[in-house]
C-alpha cells in the first residue's frame, strides 16, 4: 500500500476513536429520564356521592408538554389519554381548585390553556373554568394561591 493511502487511513482511525469515545462519554453524562412527571388528586363530593379526578403530566424529551385531566372516571398516572369530549383538558402545568357549595368545582387556570368544555361530561358535578388573563394574575395565584382558598395540582414536585 501507498504511505500516502495509510497516512490518511491513520487519521481516520483516529478521528473515528476519538468521535466514538467522546459520543460514548456524552451518552454516559446525560442520563435522562424520559418517563413522564404526573400528579393525581381526588376530589370528593360526598353529599353527591361522586369523584372528580385530576391528573397533571408533563412528559416529552424537555419535559414541555403539560396537560392536566379533569374527569369523573379514573385517571391512571401515565397510560390514560385524554378525551376531549369527556374531559376537562388544561394544557399546562398546574391549576388550581376549591369546591363551591356541594356540587360545584371551581378551576383556576391560565386562559390560553383552558380547553373545549366536553360534551359528554357525565355526573352531576358543576366544573367552572375560571380564566386568569393577565401576567400579573398568574403570578398573583401562584403565590397567594393558598390564601384564597385553593388547592393546586402541579406536575411540579413542592
Amino acid at each position: 500500500m501507498n504511505k500516502h493511502i495509510k497516512v490518511v487511513l491513520l487519521i481516520l482511525a483516529c478521528v473515528g476513536i476519538i468521535t466514538g469515545g467522546v459520543y460514548w462519554f456524552i451518552l454516559r453524562a446525560v442520563d435522562v429520564d424520559m418517563s413522564p412527571s404526573v400528579s393525581s388528586h381526588v376530589i370528593e363530593f360526598e353529599e353527591l356521592n361522586q369523584k372528580v379526578y385530576l391528573r397533571a403530566m408533563s412528559w416529552g424529551i424537555s419535559g414541555n408538554h403539560n396537560e392536566v385531566i379533569l374527569s369523573t372516571n379514573p385517571v391512571e398516572p401515565s397510560t390514560r389519554k385524554s378525551e376531549e369530549g369527556k374531559d376537562y383538558i388544561f394544557y399546562t402545568s398546574e391549576v388550581y381548585y376549591k369546591k363551591q357549595g356541594i356540587d360545584t368545582l371551581l378551576v383556576y387556570a391560565e386562559s390560553s390553556s383552558i380547553g373545549k368544555r366536553p360534551n359528554n361530561f357525565s355526573g352531576s358535578i358543576n366544573v367552572v373554568p375560571v380564566e386568569l388573563k393577565t401576567y400579573s394574575e398568574v403570578q398573583d395565584y401562584e403565590k397567594r394561591y393558598k390564601e384564597y382558598g385553593l388547592s393546586k395540582i402541579s406536575v411540579y414536585q413542592d
